[in-house]
């Protein structure tokens, strides 16, 4: 495998900043690298991982001035984050953020890392969902909670005044959420941004294999990402739409919000993005894609000094000022 990996290593295009082009030929960090012997043996690389990825975001958070209170909807837990620079066009819209991790990383505050970025970047008060996850809580444990959350913010919020966010794992839950509001009947948020997302769980499209050892994050499907499957989805069909949203009835598709679909060139997700949103488009859907230069698996916010990493959420602000805002 060294040898793959050496044969894929590109150098950074001259279109990216000094930032971004450390960040795109760094070597990979070794938390995706290698899978685990048993679905048990994730349990202590998640607690190692939320302890560090915690105390990031907690950093982050009072260098940007964004509060981080801890609280629950309909029983499950949440953050609420809220921005020192929030307006009073924005002060009536909840983002209702969904993290990644491949159902098994980011309990507690690790999985509010991008939710802080927004907040900071776009001004909006935005909600963290804290859901449970494998291999304690495999399938459908975190749809579950996430659907659950989302349905007692209504109570509060109407869905025209809330978007739904997040990236890889956050992604995937961000169209299973639009999936699952559309089965039961539920107000659809005004809009849908899906990072990166999971779509597919199985090792099916192009870039798992083109993008083997280009994507300097998750690297290879055959690693962690292989035995997160295992713990989360264990025996259940993947192609079942609520794990592989890719596979969604096209009439509940056309059911969806306007959706922003967000990928890049090395992203090993980026055939997942793509043909999520094909399907979309083909289901009438508004559905809306950006593909950036160059960029690994959710890169386009894990180095937050990149001037990339603010042209980010500016897309995503506009688009939210399209949909959320109108």
């Amino acid at each position: 495998m060294a040898g793959a990996a050496e044969e894929k290593h590109f150098p950074a295009p001259t279109t990216l900043s000094p930032e971004m082009s450390a960040s795109v030929t760094a070597a990979p960090p070794p938390l995706w690298l290698n899978g685990v012997a048993k679905p048990a043996d994730i349990t202590p690389i998640a607690k190692a991982y939320a302890e560090s990825a915690a105390k990031a975001a907690i950093d982050m958070a009072a260098r940007y001035g964004v509060k981080l209170e801890e609280t629950t909807l309909g029983g499950v837990p949440a953050w609420v984050l809220t921005p020192a620079n929030l307006s009073s066009e924005k002060a009536d819209k909840i983002i209702f953020h969904i993290h990644g991790g491949g159902y098994i990383l980011g309990h507690g505050a690790a999985g509010t890392g991008e939710a802080i970025l927004m907040a900071a970047h776009e001004g909006y008060k935005i909600v963290s969902v804290d859901y449970r996850m494998a291999p304690e809580h495999p399938y459908p444990a975190a749809i579950d909670d996430a659907f659950k959350a989302y349905r007692a913010l209504l109570e509060k919020v109407p869905a025209k005044n809330i978007a739904v966010f997040g990236t890889s794992t956050g992604g995937a839950m961000t169209l299973i959420l639009g999936i699952q509001a559309a089965e039961a009947g539920v107000d659809m948020p005004a809009a849908l941004i899906s990072g990166t997302p999971w779509s597919d769980m199985d090792k099916v499209g192009d870039t798992y294999y083109t993008n083997e050892h280009v994507d300097n994050i998750l690297v290879t499907y055959d690693g962690l990402i292989k035995s997160a499957v295992e713990a989360y989805a264990g025996k259940n069909d993947l192609r079942d739409p609520h794990i592989s949203p890719v596979y969604a009835d096209e009439k509940i598709l056309a059911k969806f919000p306007p959706t922003l679909l967000v990928s890049g060139t090395r992203d090993l997700f980026l055939s997942n993005t793509v043909r999520m949103h094909e399907r979309l488009l083909l289901a009438d859907a508004h559905a809306e894609l950006i593909v950036y230069e160059a960029i690994s698996h959710a890169q386009y916010y894990l180095n937050e000094k990149a001037p990339e990493t603010r042209k980010h959420y500016r897309l995503l602000g506009k688009f939210l000022e399209r949909t959320l805002l109108k």
